[in-house]
């Protein structure tokens, strides 16, 4: 990777599993990596890694931990953020009643963890340019393949991560120059926090961390203009077509996945 010692690599949610495996990746190509955390640490052993501990939803501690940051080095930086879970909302099953609001743990888990720190380098990153520096800023977003279906079952999880994509886009449009973003929507994944929501899930045709980072690294740290998006797929044989428009099946695989019903 050309001049990968000027990269820096910025993982929000480090200790998870697809935040680990990018980590690695990027201290493997000799780039520097910082990995954001709130208690858990990161299983990497690398001197081009550096764990920082910070609230990702408290301005002011963003502030206070990356000040100390000296970001002037760097001609590349990538801010990725993979960080939010998702939780079913059966809505009123059969009679589904419309999403009034986004559910206010999936919005925090989601948007909360992302505007701030985006907020901050983006602002740190303006002025340095101002001053003369030539540093581009790239924002990567993991989000989910089955976003523009907006499947009622997970709708609040869908409408934030279409929240995070127009963060990212206005920021292009401000500063097309040196901002450039991209968004590696997924299907489903296997990781703990993804486990921990459909217990019961047959995890059979699930990407893994690795199946993540191995399809999406080459896109994700080159610093090309714009906006991309890529979809990361692991098909199953048993997949229907329609499924994601039918309320019936969609009830039925995720209420037997998490096992709550109504």
């Amino acid at each position: 990777m050309q001049k990968s010692e000027k990269t820096l690599v910025i993982v929000a949610g480090a200790a998870g599993e697809i935040g680990t495996a990018f980590i690695k990746e990027t201290t493997n190509n000799n780039a520097h990596a910082i990995g954001v955390i709130r208690n858990t640490q990161v299983d990497v052993e690398s001197d081009n890694f550096t764990a920082i501990q910070c609230s990702l939803d408290k301005e002011q501690d963003i502030k206070a931990k990356f000040d100390n940051v000296d970001l002037s080095q760097y001609e590349n930086i990538i801010y990725l953020h993979t960080i939010g879970v998702d939780k079913f909302n059966p809505r009123n099953y059969p009679d589904v009643t419309k999403m009034a609001t986004i559910d206010p743990d999936v919005y925090d888990t989601n948007v909360n963890s992302f505007k701030y720190l985006l907020r901050y380098l983006g602002l740190k990153i303006y002025n340095l340019n101002q001053e003369g520096k030539n540093i581009k800023l790239k924002t990567v977003a993991i989000t989910g393949t089955s976003d523009k279906y907006t499947p009622f079952v997970i709708e609040d999880f869908c409408e934030a991560k279409f929240i995070i994509r127009q963060y990212i886009q206005s920021y292009i449009s401000r500063f097309p120059e040196w901002f450039s973003g991209l968004s590696i929507n997924v299907t489903s994944t296997i990781t703990k926090s993804a486990l921990a929501v459909r217990p019961f899930a047959k995890t059979d045709y699930w990407l893994t961390p690795k199946d993540v980072v191995e399809q999406s690294f080459g896109e994700f740290i080159d610093m090309k203009k714009g906006y991309a998006e890529i979809d990361l797929v692991k098909f199953s044989p048993n997949f229907v077509e329609g499924y994601y428009e039918d309320k019936d099946m969609l009830y039925t695989k995720w209420s037997s996945e998490t096992g709550i019903t109504v």
